[in-house]
């Protein structure tokens, strides 16, 4: 069976699904964009699964619509001068889903998972600095780290630095990624991979205020229009990542809004290093200079975005702009029979199947093919691409010449966008740096600027690192969208982040 009359089967038992049980007027249905990979944030890398645990597992810093630092399980916190020493004073009488307290014992359960880099955990890196996780009362915790890290207040407000029980860890171990105990409004109720995913409400919240709903269900809907029809026929309220140029119906119905904020995520395609043909600077220069991103923008977002001109967007901390990127096919092919592809060049690139991803891929195929690059595209299923990419890549063994992704630092700092993506100690599998770019300038700009609190020093590594990535170019930077999605008039509190998550734990019908 093909991926569309897939996508076509999946969606018509979906809907048949949801239209045999309709409901409550205080539920919520929310449509993602993909499937749910795990409910453990501290062993994902999806949006979509932070998105979804947020409701279940709280973190103790949090961040507002701006990314704007807020409190949530953490009351206050505060950082030694020398950035190597970090207090948190906790939130109390707090009480996990299973009836265990919250307190610091249960906050240096999870960093020491975190903080060990043995558990091989997709997270583990953000820890990597931590020394030991001290506990001098049930309410205090103090992050000791080994150096400097002058972004350690952000990264512990990253959407996957969350708080699970410690018993729930204790006795299940990695299979909390398939039943998540936390302290959130809602508690896991039920997940049936690749159909839904379904939360219940916390009677026991220690925010007597909230949740207001009394059900969340999630529904991975791969394919846009599908999404955008559940919300017109208010089978979901809520739609995550709306697809430009399927805004206007929404709008135009009068009942549903489309929300908008400029994002932070950088759209890459990302070019194999360890490739003979890409190790070669002309060709990576080419391949750059095919590429329209102006129109690339326009096809796969109708507009609603920007052509980066930095690897880092405009709205993370210490970004720093370089010289704009620009299309020149003449050129693109001189360096091309200059570096001996005058016959030109086969490569297969990887990508997500759906709708935007494959309009991405076929939107670069075209591109290339004017440099007589004569591309194979591969769209896949996130669970396909996350055991490939994720679980079982050997760098040296990838089969991939070009691989797309789009990354956001949802730490909101410089930091956790260039260590991840462009150091060394990123490459896929173990963080995201999916060119397996290497270069000690960049390396050691990343680290210069972790070992200072002070800004202007972090200001001036980071541009020392910005601008010898955009030089030696890994990527064909292609976007930074604006986050879309559809909302259904009257529900409040649920709304798209920068960084490509959501909220929802204050939903509301008004």
């Amino acid at each position: 069976m093909t991926f569309f009359k897939r996508a076509a089967y999946s969606a018509a038992l979906l809907a048949s699904s949801i239209l045999a049980t309709p409901a409550m007027t205080a539920d919520l249905a929310i449509a993602m964009d993909q499937i749910f990979q795990k409910m453990d944030p501290h062993n994902s890398n999806y949006n979509v699964d932070y998105s979804a645990a947020s409701g279940v597992l709280e973190r103790l810093i949090g961040f507002d619509h701006n990314m704007k630092l807020v409190p949530q399980l953490a009351t206050s916190w505060e950082g030694s001068d020398d950035a190597k020493t970090f207090t948190f004073k906790l939130r109390e009488g707090v009480t996990f889903h299973d009836g265990t307290d919250f307190n610091a014992a249960a906050v240096k359960a999870n960093f020491d998972r975190l903080a060990d880099q043995s558990q091989n955990l997709a997270k583990n890196s953000l820890f990597k600095v931590v020394d030991t996780v001290e506990t001098p009362d049930d309410t205090t915790v103090v992050l000791k780290l080994r150096e400097p890290f002058g972004a350690m207040i952000n990264t512990v407000a990253h959407p996957s630095v969350v708080i699970h029980s410690p018993k729930a860890l204790e006795e299940m171990g990695k299979g909390v990624e398939k039943h998540p105990v936390g302290t959130g409004p809602f508690k896991f109720k039920q997940w049936i991979p690749g159909e839904r995913l379904v939360l219940e409400k916390n009677e026991d919240y220690w925010d007597s205020e909230w949740p207001k709903v009394e059900q969340v269900t999630f529904y991975p809907v791969t394919e846009s229009s599908t999404r955008v029809s559940m919300l017109l026929s208010d089978e979901v309220q809520f739609i995550h990542v709306l697809p430009a140029e399927l805004a206007e119906s929404v709008e135009a119905s009068g009942d549903y809004e489309v929300l908008e904020v400029p994002g932070i995520t950088v759209w890459t395609a990302a070019m194999n290093m360890l490739k003979e043909h890409f190790k070669d600077e002309r060709v990576r220069r080419a391949f750059n200079l095919a590429v329209d991103q102006e129109a690339f923008v326009d096809v796969v977002y109708s507009g609603h975005g920007v052509v980066p001109d930095s690897p880092i967007a405009p709205d993370t901390r210490f970004y720093e702009s370089q010289q704009p990127p620009r299309t020149d096919i003449d050129e693109a092919r001189r360096l091309m029979n200059e570096a001996g592809h005058e016959d030109g060049l086969d490569v297969t690139i990887w990508g997500i199947n759906n709708s935007t991803g494959v309009r991405m891929l076929q939107f670069l195929q075209q591109q290339l093919s004017q440099i007589n690059v004569r591309a194979k595209i591969v769209p896949m299923e996130g669970a396909t691409r996350s055991e490939k990419v994720f679980s079982s890549m050997v760098p040296e063994n990838a089969e991939f010449d070009m691989l797309l992704g789009g990354w956001s630092p949802s730490t909101g700092d410089a930091d956790w966008h260039l260590r991840p993506v462009y150091a060394t100690e990123g490459w896929i599998p173990k963080i995201y740096n999916m060119a397996f770019y290497s270069n000690e300038t960049v390396d050691k700009a990343i680290q210069d600027a972790l070992n200072t609190a002070d800004p202007e020093k972090r200001r001036e590594a980071y541009s020392v690192a910005q601008k010898q990535i955009w030089k030696d170019e890994p990527a064909v930077w292609l976007a930074i969208e604006n986050k879309m999605a559809g909302r259904k008039a009257g529900l409040t509190g649920v709304f798209q982040m920068p960084d490509g998550t959501m909220q929802f734990t204050k939903a509301a019908y008004e």
